[in-house]
Order: C-alpha cells, then structure tokens, then sequence
C-alpha cells in the first residue's frame, strides 16, 4: 500500500511540469496566434482586399462575383495555413513573456497610430514612399532589361562620342 501510494506521489510530482509545459506551450500557441493576426495577417488582408478589387474593376459584375468569391476562399485556406505555420515557429523562437510583449508593442495607440498613417494610401508618408519606391524599382527594370539584352545577342547601346577638345 505504501508503495502504491509513493508510486501515486511520484507520477503525479513529474506530471505537475509535462502540464505546465503544455500550458505554456499552448499559450505561447496562443499568443503567436494573436500576434500573426493583428499584424501579418491584417496587412496582408488589407493588401489582398484592395488588389482584388483593382483586379475585378474592369470586370461584367457576374464575373468579377465569382473571381471575388473564388480568390476569398483561396485566401481564407492560405490564411489559415500561415496563422498556424507562422504561429507556430513564432512560438519556438519567442518566450512566452517575448510574445506577450511583442502583443502590448502593437496593441500600444501611439505604435497603431504610426501603422495607420503608414498604411493610409492618401498620407503624404505613403506618397513619399511610393514615389522613391517606384523609382527604385524602375532603375532595377531598367538595369535587367539592359543585362538581359546583352544576354541574348542584343546590339550593344552606342555611346556618344566624346567631344572634341579645344586648342
């Protein structure tokens, strides 16, 4: 009898930390989870939902309903997909006290304050951004499609020749 009763003892002294590690382990689940949706997700939800109706504007209604409606379901399945995926690794690289703290950082009104006006396509932020963003990406145009012409045979671009000097 005593014996069963230290054997009780005993299981139930280890089992105490397997539970807490499952607790902690699904409250770092948890809060990853939350962290994902409120930043990751919600931008990229934002993203989706304003490309998806530039890409159905020019659309007969009937047909922009069903590409609305097909491309939603898709997005719904991806989302999820990267909420548990991305929730998951977030909870093997973060203590559970590092999430939390990265959940106050973005619930923080100054921290929204700033995304919001970042992600406002009317700001002047956003104005500011595009225009050095576009330019840079057309400099990149610009030099591919240069490399890729002297890739494929393409005639060298002629430069000027320089001007004659004066005596």
């Amino acid at each position: 009898m005593n014996r069963l009763i230290a054997t009780l003892c005993l299981t139930t002294a280890l089992a105490l930390p397997l539970g807490a590690r499952a607790d902690e382990a699904a409250d770092k689940i948890a809060q990853a989870q939350t962290l994902v949706t409120k930043t990751l997700i919600k931008n990229l939800q934002t993203g989706f939902a304003t490309a998806l109706e530039k890409t159905v504007a020019s659309m007969p209604e009937q047909k922009s309903e069903a590409v609305r409606k097909e491309l939603m379901a898709e997005f719904e399945r991806q989302r999820g997909i990267m909420v548990e995926g991305l929730s998951k690794e977030y909870a093997d690289k973060f203590s559970l006290t590092e999430l939390k703290h990265l959940n106050e950082i973005y619930d923080d009104k100054t921290y929204q304050k700033f995304q919001s006006l970042n992600a406002d396509p009317n700001s002047s932020v956003t104005a500011i951004s595009q225009g050095s963003v576009t330019k840079l990406l057309n400099m990149l145009a610009v030099a591919a499609a240069g490399e890729a012409g002297s890739q494929t045979g393409a005639p060298p671009v002629p430069t000027p020749a320089p001007a004659p000097t004066q005596k």
